[in-house]
């Protein structure tokens, strides 16, 4: 049985990643308007069948969008560091250390990717409130 190495996992799981924007941070300033075309699709509904792009926000909206997409950058970040965890675990030898290290790098990406999603929630919230007539744009 051929068992994968940590590379290849890792590997696959940042595939999965970039389907959704991910990129090794540059430590440049994110292309947000770019990354929001990514990102954006996930927020059509049938009541909002177009969700504008990010030049086309008001402040509002905008910044609900920014939060959201640091969020995920933050996630990814994380991801990078859960990643070389990972590989030193692997490298180094695996003993209690280590694997207590590997647990925290972890659990913070999970928390971080948690983040995420309730940014996602409130960004819903803010593109719904303004296509309800209830709140005028």
């Amino acid at each position: 049985m051929d068992v994968p190495g940590p590379e290849r996992l890792i590997e696959a799981e940042a595939a999965l990643l970039r389907r959704f924007g991910y990129s090794p941070f540059a430590g440049e300033e994110p292309d947000w308007p770019a990354m929001w075309e990514l990102l954006k699709g996930d927020f059509a509904t049938v009541a909002r069948p177009h969700v504008p792009a990010y030049v086309e926000m008001t402040p509002w909206p905008r910044e609900a969008a920014r939060i959201y997409m640091r969020r995920r950058l933050v996630a990814d970040r994380l991801f990078e560091e859960c990643e070389r965890l990972y590989l030193e675990l692997h490298a180094a030898g695996i003993d209690t250390e280590r694997v207590e290290a590997y647990t925290l790098g972890r659990d913070a990406y999970e928390d971080a990717v948690l983040d995420f999603g309730r940014a996602r929630e409130t960004l819903e919230e803010v593109l719904a409130r303004r296509v309800d007539p209830r709140y005028p744009a």
